[in-house]
């Protein structure tokens, strides 16, 4: 595999998915990190410059004329298109290399990183793979998130796709890595999950509110739930009820993990996906009414969005 690499953005995800590539890459081989806030790169040299060199780059143009394989990992998709297309600091901008390998990680737009990939490829600037992640900054942090990947139909596509796979088994699992189709189809994807898992989240916090208003213990009925068809990945990861759960946000007094914004966010993405397609979406209207006014409210805009139950069980004048 090739020496350099590159990695753009380093929130709270990208922090710690950077930190994976460093401490799996070749020790002697130098990673390039830019990120629009200068502090975050040199909070990470201090935590990960031990295992090999790292190199500050000022501009996302930089990372990749110093990267074979450039990572990207930003919050939204307007900044998706500054990394990429910036005619004078971002990707497009470096020298053409066709053998370069991007790998945009962050959940934006479909329609936005198709155009981003159309673009830099027809560039010449390499091939341009979205992969977004599922895991939260707990999977970002223990190298165990799962992606899933679309990549556009070219010459080489068997080499290709070992090379993205070696790359994303730094950051995740490799049997949690899915090759979901042509470029954007991982985008689809995500989309879909982020709308089924946030959507459950609001169902779960429901659920358990009116059962438990009530008079039904809550751990019985979370017992109940548990053993029956009403399960949900929300239940045990996103449980939104204090006290079922003792690593939970909610026991810890909501403290965040996935902001409101976020949800906001995410499930607004899938909205426009599903409008695109021609398809319903009540549910993800429903869910996202929930969030904003999670998000609004100043009481729990800084709070995990499993803070919904705060409003959904009308705790939310209680604090």
């Amino acid at each position: 595999m090739e020496a350099d690499f590159g990695f753009i953005g380093l929130g709270n995800m990208g922090f710690q998915m950077a930190g994976n590539i460093r401490k799996h890459m070749t020790a002697s081989a130098t990673l390039y990190v830019f990120d629009i806030v200068p502090e975050a790169c040199e909070r990470f040299i201090k935590k990960f410059g031990n295992f090999g060199p790292i190199s500050i780059a000022h501009t996302s143009k930089e990372v990749a004329e110093k990267s074979q394989t450039v990572i990207s990992m930003v919050p939204n998709g307007g900044n998706a298109q500054e990394v990429y297309l910036d005619p004078q600091n971002g990707v497009i901008a470096a020298t053409e290399q066709i053998d370069r390998l991007m790998l945009e990680c962050s959940t934006i737009e479909v329609k936005v990183s198709r155009d981003i990939g159309k673009s830099v490829m027809d560039a010449g600037q390499g091939v341009y793979v979205d992969a977004p992640v599922s895991g939260g900054t707990a999977g970002a942090e223990a190298g165990t998130l799962s992606f899933m990947v679309g990549f556009p139909p070219v010459a080489g596509a068997d080499p290709l796709r070992r090379r993205i796979q070696d790359v994303l088994n730094f950051m995740g699992a490799p049997e949690r890595v899915t090759f979901c189709g042509s470029l954007g189809a991982g985008l689809v994807c995500k989309t879909v999950n982020n709308y089924m898992g946030l959507s459950n989240i609001v169902t779960a916090a429901e659920g358990m509110a009116f059962g438990i208003k009530h008079g039904v213990d809550k751990m019985t009925l979370y017992k109940c739930i548990k053993s029956s068809s009403g399960d949900s990945w929300a239940m045990d990861n996103a449980q939104p009820v204090p006290g079922i759960h003792v690593k939970s946000a909610s026991t810890d007094g909501f403290r965040q993990t996935f902001a409101p914004r976020l949800c906001v966010k995410d499930v607004s993405l899938a909205l426009e996906a599903a409008k695109d397609a021609g398809t319903e979406a009540s549910m993800g209207e429903a869910a996202l009414k929930v969030f904003q006014r999670t998000n609004d409210d100043p009481r729990t805009t800084n709070l995990d969005c499993s803070a919904v139950w705060l409003h959904v069980s009308h705790d939310v004048d209680l604090i």
